[in-house]
């Protein structure tokens, strides 16, 4: 029996994305901002300064003049009346530590989607060093998109527009394959052409069959089955099949973690050639 979605639930209307000011922290704030105008959503940019006072303000990406060039490449349907639907909030906050600054504001408010950069040149480097990365995305239970300092992206950061067209998806037997999934789906609103191709990769040594996928009309499913290194696996698919973004369950089945190499989903997420979208599972 294939897996119920509903392309409307858990949307998208509160997104947060924390800084450290630096040049990979933009590339992911490019994202934050096009997911967060195409979603007409609330958007915070967080940036955790230490106990120095300072005036950052100049530092920060600037909103405007980022809104400026992807008005003027025209490439965005309706941006005008996207912009006027989205409230937009800087914050800085007087602790060392991103990932506590980001915790504390989420205890404080409500958060739909986070956007980091997987390197910096400090604070939020940390958040991908074990076992940083899913602890945030795990106690905050909160869609977490993470955004690397190399690699494929699916926003360009001079017309504002998203191409996430390809989305690869490992699936785990002990892990419930649906938050994933909807969230996957849910990628083709961020679209002009909500169409989507979205691949499930099931690694896996015995013959247990990969969730039947459901049937919308927008999306494209493939299965695809392979044996061996799960991390392995991953990677070489997300390269073969050419993939804008890997979306997986926070929830995976660690215990095949390889000694000192830390989990799944972390080793994933240092080596990535694309965006890697953290989704919570309940339980997970």
């Amino acid at each position: 029996m294939p897996i119920l979605l509903d392309p409307k639930a858990s949307p998208v209307d509160f997104v947060l994305h924390p800084t450290d000011l630096s040049e990979a922290s933009e590339r992911a704030f490019h994202h934050a901002l096009a997911i967060a105008i195409r979603r007409s959503a609330q958007f915070t940019l967080l940036h955790a300064m230490g106990r120095r006072a300072t005036d950052n303000w100049p530092s920060f990406p600037s909103v405007r003049s980022k809104l400026a060039e992807w008005r003027a490449a025209g490439t965005t349907a309706d941006l005008e009346q996207r912009i006027r639907r989205t409230s937009i909030s800087k914050l800085e906050v007087p602790t060392p530590d991103p990932v506590v600054a980001s915790l504390d504001y989420l205890e404080r408010n409500k958060v739909d989607l986070i956007v980091l950069a997987t390197e910096g040149r400090s604070g939020l480097a940390r958040l991908v060093r074990p076992p940083r990365a899913e602890e945030l995305s795990r106690r905050s239970g909160t869609f977490t998109l993470f955004i690397p300092s190399d690699g494929r992206l699916f926003v360009d950061a001079r017309t504002g527009d998203v191409t996430l067209r390809r989305i690869l998806l490992p699936v785990d037997a002990a892990t419930d394959p649906a938050p994933a999934m909807l969230r996957a789906v849910q990628a083709a609103a961020l679209m002009e052409d909500p169409s989507i191709e979205i691949t499930l990769l099931h690694v896996t040594d015995d013959e247990s069959p990969a969730p039947e996928p459901p049937q919308l009309p927008f999306c494209q499913w493939h299965v695809l089955k392979r044996r061996g290194d799960v991390v392995r696996e991953i990677l070489a698919a997300a390269d073969d099949t050419r993939a804008d973004a890997i979306y997986m369950a926070s929830g995976w089945h660690e215990g095949r973690r390889p000694m000192g190499k830390g989990g799944i989903t972390e080793q994933v997420l240092q080596r990535a050639p694309c965006p890697v979208a953290i989704v919570p599972v309940p339980g997970g």
